[in-house]
């Protein structure tokens, strides 16, 4: 059994996300999937926790104790911090085997060559042989079952924790695919200012997305009794004078807060399908949009989103892995990875805006 175990092992589909990271392996499904933290010793640079367990020290570090994310808006923002991550998860996922593996890595699909460059590079860095990306909005359609075959358009909308990806996907390839930066971050520092400003109270990310799950909609719940509205207690630090305060959160205000943000994904979405050509909007009419990662979660975004776009709005049965498992059926066609997969050989001229020089 070991020997089949070491044998899918060897390649690993990864969701390198904002907030949580997760590890597909062909032949066992998802094997790993944590939060998207590592904490470091500041004098030694010892990796001391990932995942989980530095996720719990967020806010509360020990003197001795950095704890990164080292991914922003779904690029890598600390190298060396993502490197260590990477590393450490993939030695979790082949069961604390040093083993170089083949690495399929989903990427936004509006990331620059300099970011895909720096995934790969901390990627290599992290011992994997291979490293192969993928659009994230492929890779969420191929996961929520999107046959290789069809060739009808479709809307993929993924709200990861960093970025929202739309993509509109045919025949196994992108046709077109942007990211904004309007997403699960986004939704936390919403609500992080609507308290700070109307309570005059601070609150950390961790207890401003603890009330985006308990709280958060999109648009007011059917049969919910007027002025009965969900309430939540929220414990913080007062500004006035640095000590701890009680306010009760509602469901109202968590919704007024994340407003901004949700407007801004639809927008996304409008604008993805005006630029569409008519055959493509045609198709997207009769396939409609499907929504994928951890922002497909918040209550009434489905229902909100085929409202204003007048679509039919399908949820991926396990929103959460969709990339992940997209990016992991690729492992198993070769010439359909090899067909889609980001080329880094870029044109000069293409990656021309993205360098800046200073005289």
């Amino acid at each position: 059994m070991s020997i089949i175990s070491n044998f899918f092992s060897d390649d690993l589909a990864v969701d390198l996300g904002t907030v949580n990271t997760v590890i597909f392996a062909p032949g066992a499904g998802i094997v790993l999937n944590e939060p998207s933290a590592v904490a470091i010793n500041k004098f030694t640079g010892e990796v001391l926790a990932v995942g989980g367990e530095a996720y719990k020290l967020i806010g509360r570090e020990p003197h001795d104790t950095e704890v990164f994310r080292p991914v922003r808006n779904g690029t890598i923002d600390n190298f060396e911090a993502a490197e260590k991550m990477l590393a450490a998860f993939i030695r979790r996922a082949h069961g604390d085997r040093n083993r170089r593996s083949r690495l399929v890595v989903g990427v936004p699909g509006a990331s620059t060559t300099l970011e895909q460059r720096s995934v790969r590079d901390a990627a290599r860095d992290a011992k994997a042989a291979r490293v192969d990306l993928v659009d994230e909005g492929l890779a969420a359609a191929l996961g929520a079952g999107l046959s290789f075959e069809n060739e009808k358009a479709h809307l993929v909308v993924d709200i990861g924790g960093g970025t929202t990806n739309v993509a509109v996907v045919a025949s196994n390839a992108v046709v077109s695919s942007t990211s904004v930066t309007a997403a699960g971050n986004k939704m936390d520092e919403a609500i992080q200012s609507f308290v700070r400003s109307k309570y005059e109270m601070q609150i950390g990310e961790r207890t401003a997305e603890e009330v985006k799950k308990e709280l958060g909609t999109s648009a007011p719940q059917s049969g919910e009794p007027t002025g009965e509205a969900p309430k939540l207690e929220v414990i913080g630090k007062g500004l006035k004078d640095g000590m701890a305060k009680v306010v009760m959160l509602s469901s109202d205000e968590v919704r007024e807060a994340l407003e901004p943000v949700i407007t801004e994904i639809i927008a996304s979405v409008r604008r993805a399908i005006e630029e569409s050509q008519p055959d493509v909007t045609a198709d997207i009419y009769r396939t409609g949009i499907l929504l994928s990662g951890g922002g497909a979660l918040l209550t009434g975004l489905a229902e909100r989103l085929q409202s204003e776009l007048r679509l039919h709005v399908t949820v991926a049965d396990e929103p959460l892995m969709a990339v992940a498992t997209g990016a992991g059926r690729l492992l198993a066609h070769s010439e359909w990875l090899q067909r889609v997969a980001l080329r880094q050989d870029a044109p000069a001229w293409q990656a021309s805006e993205e360098l800046v020089v200073n005289w």
